[in-house]
């Protein structure tokens, strides 16, 4: 390469490309079976128009790597982060509440309600418990 000032930058964009594929995809990749390729940019057309957020597919291999995600997170907040980056529609996170059996969830609940009820499933339940575990109900006198 005629400009090694440009390794770190490439690098990162090599590892943001190799954290979004799947466990499966990863396999493959190591084993010779998938290939990254390179691809160039669409180009944008002149009128500025602003894509509309596409629902994320929701079946199964989805629904593992979201449980996977948010029961690996420390705080409430970060589960708020990863389920507004995934820009859910209110039918999706309906079929999310369904598919996990979260019976908090309603229909007409509005979308930050379904986020929470999600968020509550999967990190909230965790962190209630382990503070639960934590406190020491015995008196000062019974500690010693």
């Amino acid at each position: 390469m005629k400009n090694e000032s440009m390794y770190p930058k490439l690098l990162k964009i090599l590892a943001s490309v190799l954290e979004k594929l799947t466990d499966e995809e990863m396999d493959a990749l190591l084993a010779g079976e998938l290939k990254l390729v390179t691809e160039a940019k669409a180009k944008r057309k002149e009128t500025k128009m602003k894509p509309k957020p596409v629902s994320a597919e929701i079946n199964e291999s989805f629904l593992k790597s979201l449980a996977e995600q948010l029961s690996s997170c420390n705080s409430r907040d970060e589960g708020v982060k990863i389920l507004t980056a995934l820009k859910l529609k209110k039918a999706d996170l309906l079929q999310i509440t369904e598919e996990f059996g979260i019976k908090d969830a309603r229909k007409n609940d509005t979308v930050k309600i379904l986020r929470g009820a999600v968020i509550e499933h999967f990190i909230g339940f965790k962190i209630d418990n382990d503070a639960i575990k934590t406190i020491d109900l015995r008196s000062s006198r019974e500690k010693l």
